[in-house]
Formats: structure tokens, sequence, C-alpha cells
């Protein structure tokens, strides 16, 4: 009996008890069928979410980022300082809920260096961005960038340290060194990503050779985001090393990693998605256990101070949609830029960027997955 019928019996006495009674059984009943309406509600809540689709969200990648150097003078910087340097594809890369590229070298204010490289004898680079470079890629659109690679430790611990600080006072999240730059965290539309930036053979890095340390990293920030990137800079360089030898490489006698290897192995510890870079020319890419792997999207952005003669000339815009609770591939497109020297990428209507990895993907995946078409659209078989 409820608390309000106890005191209804206390005010009316016994001769009332029969209507109480009465009143009791239908109050039970109005209980029992609210009782069961709420369920079916609660049921229907269930089941209409259930049946939502499930969120997309939009992913955009590139590969090596050297906006100009001031080493050795300043004459490997553009005009106007680089604010027209992505002009042709700065909308494309702010449509995406988040964006990344590969800082390629340090960028920083002033002139404080530890350089030890001989970039007198011109066989030699060291690559220096101006500061003021570093806003260029907020306008830009990007949201991260790695800083694992081989040109990252060209000023030494002084521009490691100061590219960090400059980077971190626009905006721009980092991952790929040691010492407190290990992994990084955006949060977009209700989205945490986490970013995971390796490098083979280079000092103060991730490393992507070896494995232990790799899965530390990927235990430590699965749970703490929902979808997990991985980049890499490894892999031959050159012309010569377009496709994907599922062995480990060798260039200039270092140990440039497993490339194959390693992106399957950081799927299968939970990475959503794996890119690449590093080679300095567009790779295969590969669906692999429902999760995308871009084996390496080459230059991006290189008017100066790098080779843009054939392959190494294709700048590769990828954007991907993924499934934002499972990460798994959806859907995607190759934007086909060019290198121009003293201008930076621009828009390709020949689409060769999109054909070269089209061809690659079907070289080196004979049996995968993906089809990439001749426009850079990419679907599942």
């Amino acid at each position: 009996m409820s608390r309000l019928s106890s005191i209804l019996l206390s005010a009316f006495a016994i001769p009332m008890a029969l209507s109480m009674s009465s009143c009791q059984q239908s109050t039970a009943k109005e209980v029992q069928s609210v009782e069961i309406a709420d369920t079916q509600d609660s049921e229907a809540a269930v089941q209409a979410v259930a049946d939502e689709p499930a969120k997309t969200i939009t992913m955009a990648f590139t590969g090596d980022i050297l906006m100009g150097t001031n080493l050795p003078d300043s004459s490997y910087i553009t005009r106007d300082r680089g604010r027209s340097l992505f002009a042709d594809c700065d909308s494309i890369i702010r449509s995406a809920d988040l964006a990344i590229g590969n800082l390629e070298g340090a960028c920083y204010y002033g002139t404080k260096a530890e350089i030890t490289k001989n970039i007198s004898s011109g066989k030699c680079f060291v690559f220096r961005m101006p500061g003021d470079h570093a806003q260029r890629l907020v306008d830009a659109g990007f949201d991260a960038v790695g800083i694992a690679n081989n040109h990252a430790g060209d000023c030494g611990a002084t521009g490691r340290r100061l590219t960090q600080e400059n980077l971190r006072n626009v905006g721009i999240a980092f991952s790929g060194q040691k010492g407190g730059a290990e992994e990084a965290y955006v949060e977009r539309n209700g989205v945490k990503y986490g970013y995971l930036a390796f490098a083979a053979s280079c000092g103060n890095t991730n490393d992507m050779n070896n494995a232990a340390a790799r899965d530390a990293l990927i235990k430590k920030m699965r749970p703490q985001c929902d979808i997990l990137v991985v980049s890499f800079h490894g892999g031959a360089e050159g012309t010569s090393a377009c496709h994907v030898p599922f062995k480990s490489e060798t260039f200039y006698g270092e140990n440039r990693g497993d490339v194959h290897k390693f992106a399957h192995e950081c799927i299968d510890q939970g990475v959503d998605i794996v890119i690449g870079h590093g080679p300095h020319v567009p790779r295969a890419v590969e669906l692999y256990n429902g999760h995308f792997i871009a084996y390496s999207l080459g230059n991006f952005c290189a008017p100066f101070r790098m080779s843009i003669a054939g392959a190494t000339g294709l700048a590769p815009l990828l954007c991907v949609q993924l499934d934002a609770k499972t990460g798994e591939f959806q859907s995607g497109k190759i934007h086909s830029l060019k290198q121009v020297k003293g201008v930076g990428p621009r828009l390709d209507a020949t689409c060769a960027a999109a054909r070269n990895i089209g061809t690659l993907t079907k070289q080196d995946f004979p049996n995968g997955k993906l089809v990439v078409e001749d426009d850079g659209t990419i679907t599942m078989k």
C-alpha cells in the first residue's frame, strides 16, 4: 500500500475500507499500465538509437611539408612568406574534421641551433622553416603535425624545443618526439582523436622499429580516445622506392623499417588508421581488417630544396571517411596536386597523383579490397 493510501485510511476510518480497496486496485492497474508504457518507450528509444546511421568523420592527411627554409639563407622562402602556399587546397583541408601532415624540419623564430651537418658541401640539407610559417599551417586548416622524421632534429635540441613551443603557441598539436611530445590528443565535434607519429632510424623520436615501445604507447592511448591515428616516416627514398617491398628497407645504411609489418601490427594493437610518408613518392593504399593504410603520401609542400621531378613532384591530399564508433573505413578521395617550384602544391587536372596510387595499389595488392579510380575516388570492392 502506498504512503498516500495509508494516510487516507487513517482519516476516513474503517467504513471507507471497502471503497478504498476498490480505489487501490484501480491505482495498481494504472501504475502497472504506466510501467508497461515506460518499458515500451525505453525499448523503443534503445532500438531507435541502434537504428541510427553510424556517425561518419572525415579526416585529411598529407605527406611531407617543407614550407621553405632559411638555411643556408632566406632565398628559399617564398616572396609572400608562405601565405599562398596552400591556396589551392586550404578549403579541402579545412572541410575535414581533423587534418594532419608531416612537418619535415624545424620551424621557429631566431637562429639558435646546434647544426652538426656540413651544409657547405651542398650535398647535405638542413631544413629550418621561419617561425611565422607555423601560422600558415593554421590558416590552411591543419590540426596536428608529425615531428618524427629525419629532419626534425636538424637544428638539435634547441630546434626541437623551439619548434614545439612555436607549434603550441599557434594551437597546432604535435607528436613524435621523446621527452614529453610522444603523443597528441585533439577533440573536434565531440570526437576525441589520439595521434602517434613514428620514424625509423631517427634520433629522439618514437621508433617504429621498437615494437615493444610502440605497443606500450598504443596501449596507453587507446582507452583515452575515440579514434587513434598512427603515422610513420619510413621506407627507402626516391623514384626507385615506389613499391611496398613487404620486408625491411635499408637506405644510406639505415634500417628504414618494414612498413607493411608495422602498419598491420599497429592495427592489430587497436589503431584505426595508419598513414605513411618518407619515401618522397606516393605508394599504394590497403584495407586491412576494415582499417585504412596509406603506405606513403610522398611530398606535399616542397617549393624549395627538394627534388620534384617525376613521382617526387606528385602531391596527394588524402581525405577518408571513417565510422566514428569503429574507426573502420567507409570511403575516400585522393585530391591530386603537383609541386610547383617556388610556389607550392597546385591542383592537377590530370589527376596524376590519384592515378599513380591507383596503379601501385593494383600492382602491390592485386587481391586487395580497395579500388582507386582515376579521379581519386576510393571505394571497397
